[in-house]
């Protein structure tokens, strides 16, 4: 009897070889690979009742128990149902004095597994020998247990005749087939952790921007991380990425710092790194830093493990960020150059306006020419500090914003309507301020001279572009006119000269109409 046991007790280990198959495909713990773990077990339990010991018609005993409580302990609920229902099916078929018996041994077994199943927190891959061991003596001592079911007197006789070739047989080959399933789920559980590792390396390098890869110089072959290819730019390459792709992407000017570094980390047999420019499929310019580690062999550098990273962006940021200091050291000489130029016209203008002083009085009004002059100035570097770009100025904003000051600090504020109408227009500093200045004259002029008995009056001011070369201003009154015995080449009046010489500054040309009032057009080109 034992050796009939044993024989099919080795056929049971055999078919459960299948199991590795079904363990293999299976990606997830759907019910449809519950079920189909069960029909395995089911099949194999079958196999077994047909390899049977039997001691009188109707009753027979085989490895049923064995595959039953595994199928518990490694398919679980569903699994463990399908193969009850399925060995339970083909006894109550087979029948005979022993059905009863033989099916509370199927649904024993299985129950055993379930329970250890639970104790070891559904991980019954983790179980030791031991502890399988100790499963199959459970559930063979519950299934001599299920004989009690028989009649009396022929329960006894059964037990006393096959428990010893029992409880030598089974439950050792519930652990011998207990090692392989565990075996082959670690495997599944350890490929399963290493997808995983995989998967979130390849995420860890794709949001790094990171590639890894290792170079064998014996062989002169080299394999890569999925990544790596798209930091060196080849990741819309419709076929299978190459070592020459990586070297082809290399800009031609970087090609010679590849051997170069191979050969220092093969002298020094110490950790490298370079940076290499690389050309992406679109002609784009990307930045690539790698850090480069040896692996020695008997002294000698055999394979050279690399990680590359895309610096594109920092490097980039870095270039800026030197361009913007260059550019801040350029800005910070130009304006000690303004300001040297701009403190040389107000002493030009000081040395003007001294030779037109003559009493107190004409001192007091030179006072307050000056000061307009230099709020003029003043006015263009208060407008480019609050300004986003400090090379130009919106002059429409500017001049509304002298004329406001003019009209508030003179007497005449009541009685003067502006009609200012400024296009957007943008200057530099260079012709702002002349700009700002002869506004500044001839303004000034026509709150002096253009109103006298009269309580009120009109300024209009337009400036705009003529074409995208040239540009005009014109200032203009509805006064009593300019003198006419005024020569405007050689004026006469300080104010009038001012505007002259910033004309000429300009590269300007000044056309004078005198009827229904005055008005001065200048035009000049907007580039110098």
């Amino acid at each position: 009897m034992i050796v009939q046991l044993i024989y099919n007790a080795a056929l049971l280990i055999a078919l459960s070889s299948l199991y590795g198959v079904i363990v293999h495909y299976r990606r997830d713990g759907s019910i449809g690979n519950k079920l189909l773990t069960g029909l395995l077990f089911g099949i194999i339990s079958v196999a077994g009742m047909n390899l049977t010991v039997h001691l009188q018609p109707g009753i027979f005993y085989d490895g049923r128990s064995i595959v039953l409580v595994l199928a518990g302990l490694f398919g679980g609920g569903y699994a463990s149902l399908v193969s009850v229902v399925i060995s339970a099916a083909y006894r109550v078929m087979a029948g005979g004095a022993g059905t009863i018996a033989g099916i509370a041994t199927i649904i024993s077994s299985a129950g055993t597994g379930l329970i250890f199943r639970r104790l070891w927190h559904n991980e019954p891959y983790k179980m030791g020998p031991w502890a399988l061991l100790g499963v199959g003596v459970a559930a063979h001592i519950l299934m001599l247990a299920s004989q009690l079911l028989l009649p009396w007197e022929v329960a006894l006789n059964t037990i006393s005749h096959i428990w010893k070739p029992v409880m030598a047989v089974f439950p050792v080959a519930t652990l011998l087939m207990g090692l392989l399933l565990g075996n082959e789920e670690r495997r599944v559980a350890m490929e399963k952790r290493l997808r995983e590792s995989e998967a979130s390396l390849h995420i860890a390098q794709e949001i790094a921007r990171m590639g890894s890869w290792e170079y064998d110089l014996k062989r002169d072959k080299a394999v890569w991380s999925e990544n790596t290819p798209l930091v060196f730019g080849l990741s819309r390459q419709s076929e299978p990425v190459k070592y020459k792709d990586f070297i082809h992407a290399v800009h031609p000017e970087d090609k010679h710092l590849i051997m170069s570094t191979v050969e220092n980390i093969k002298m020094k047999k110490s950790p490298v790194e370079v940076e290499l420019r690389i050309v992406d499929f679109n002609q784009n310019l990307h930045y690539v830093h790698n850090k480069l580690i040896p692996v020695l062999e008997n002294g000698e550098v055999v394979t050279i493990k690399g990680v590359s990273i895309d610096v594109t962006d920092h490097k980039t940021a870095d270039i800026r960020l030197k361009n913007n200091l260059k550019e801040k050291e350029i800005l910070l000489k130009e304006i000690h150059h303004r300001v040297k130029n701009n403190l040389n016209v107000i002493i030009s203008l000081l040395n003007m306006q001294q030779r037109c002083i003559r009493t107190k009085e004409d001192a007091l009004k030179a006072f307050d020419e000056i000061r307009n002059r230099i709020f003029s100035m003043s006015l263009v570097h208060a407008k480019l500090y609050k300004s986003d770009d400090f090379s130009r100025i919106d002059m429409k904003d500017y001049i509304e914003t002298i004329i406001r000051h003019y009209l508030e600090a003179s007497t005449l504020k009541k009685q003067i309507q502006t009609d200012i109408q400024v296009d957007a227009v943008y200057l530099d500093i260079n012709k702002a301020i002349p700009c700002g200045l002869i506004i500044n004259e001839l303004v000034t002029n026509i709150l002096k001279h253009a109103f006298p008995n009269r309580n009120k009056g009109k300024i209009h001011i337009l400036f705009r572009a003529l074409d995208k070369a040239k540009l005009e201003l014109v200032i203009g009154d509805d006064g009593i006119g300019l003198n006419r015995d005024i020569n405007i080449s050689e004026p006469g009046s300080l104010g009038l000269r001012i505007v002259q010489l910033l004309i000429d500054q300009i590269q300007g040309k000044l056309e004078i109409f005198n009827e229904k009032g005055t008005v001065f057009r200048i035009i000049f080109p907007k580039e110098s």
